[in-house]
């Protein structure tokens, strides 16, 4: 198995990659097959291979608690039904700030992470190095790993924001830990493949949904929202990302909580087909929380079957067939 990462080694990626897979490997026997790990610049190049036949999965960033979604990994997913969401992993994120060589604060003039990284670390920036300029890298431990890859004499004043096992593994100096604004903060990773199959039902599962809507129709979004509240569905996310092809038009990235094998999630994706031109399932996973919906009596599944059961009784005494 080949697995693609937003690399380089030991970005967030690249550790929720290694939670996965020692999940995945637990209780296997010693001398399996080992997993191929293969870093790329940017989701959208690791999921063109991914179709392509060149990996068999994909890990990336899809939510973060502090910035919410995931442009770059939104966008993929909705470019496209032919991958599918098979699990989730969530990473706790904290950060450093690091240099090659030991400096003082004031010493800093340049400041280098993902952008992602720069936004939930920007309070703690202002208040210690706000004269520095702060500059975009693919990756946090892309820019860590620049830092050491370069003539030391470019380093000067150079430090980049980064996870405490990047500035380990390429031997920074820390000049400060736990930068971040939001302590305790968090991102979610899904694990994509292109074999269009479905783990089975846990009972405590996530859907993942791209809907578009008709155009300029009043009321098109409640009308699709409606699919989920009738049918006793949460909605866990919800973000809209523009579909390119006009000023105005957007698509919905969507989680709701439950299986596609639940009756109530069933019957709500029934009816968004229904009333959506475009509906890309993208997969129906184990939460990596574990935590089980709260359903009513109305909307388990032996409510929906005894429905069923008495329409199709009914339909039987039609006359006339």
């Amino acid at each position: 198995m080949r697995y693609g990462f937003l690399g380089p080694e030991t970005t967030f990626t690249h550790q929720a990659l290694l939670q996965a897979l020692a999940q995945q490997t637990a209780g296997e026997p010693a001398g399996s097959e080992e997993a191929v790990l293969v870093p790329f610049t940017s989701v959208a190049t690791a999921a063109t291979d991914l179709l392509a036949g060149d990996l068999d999965a994909l890990m990336a960033p899809i939510e973060n608690s502090v910035e919410g979604g995931v442009s770059g990994t939104l966008d993929v997913l909705a470019a496209t039904s032919d991958i599918t969401i098979v699990a989730e992993e969530i990473v706790p994120i904290t950060f450093v700030l690091a240099a090659r060589e030991p400096m003082q604060l004031d010493e800093v003039d340049q400041v280098a992470s993902h952008t992602h990284a720069q936004a939930q670390v920007q309070g703690w920036l202002r208040a210690n190095v706000p004269g520095a300029a702060v500059v975009p890298a693919s990756s946090t431990a892309a820019a860590a790993k620049q830092l050491v890859t370069v003539p030391q004499e470019e380093t000067l004043g150079r430090a980049a924001i980064c996870s405490p096992l990047a500035a380990e593994h390429f031997g920074l100096e820390i000049l400060a830990r736990g930068i971040e604004d939001t302590p305790g903060a968090q991102t979610r990773f899904v694990l994509v493949t292109r074999d269009g199959r479905i783990p089975a039902r846990t009972g405590a599962d996530k859907t993942t949904l791209v809907i578009q809507l008709p155009h300029d129709r009043s009321g098109a979004l409640l009308e699709a929202l409606h699919q989920f509240q009738t049918n006793g569905v949460n909605l866990s996310r919800i973000e809209s990302r523009p579909t390119g092809d006009a000023l105005g038009r957007y698509s919905f990235s969507i989680d709701i909580e439950g299986h596609l094998a639940d009756r109530r999630v069933g019957d709500a994706l029934r009816g968004l087909r229904r009333v959506c031109p475009i509906v890309h399932y993208l997969g129906s996973y184990p939460r990596a929380d574990g935590r089980h919906p709260a359903t009513s009596e109305a909307t388990a599944d032996a409510a929906y079957d005894a429905a069923h059961e008495w329409v199709m009784a009914l339909s039987r005494q039609i006359t006339g067939r």
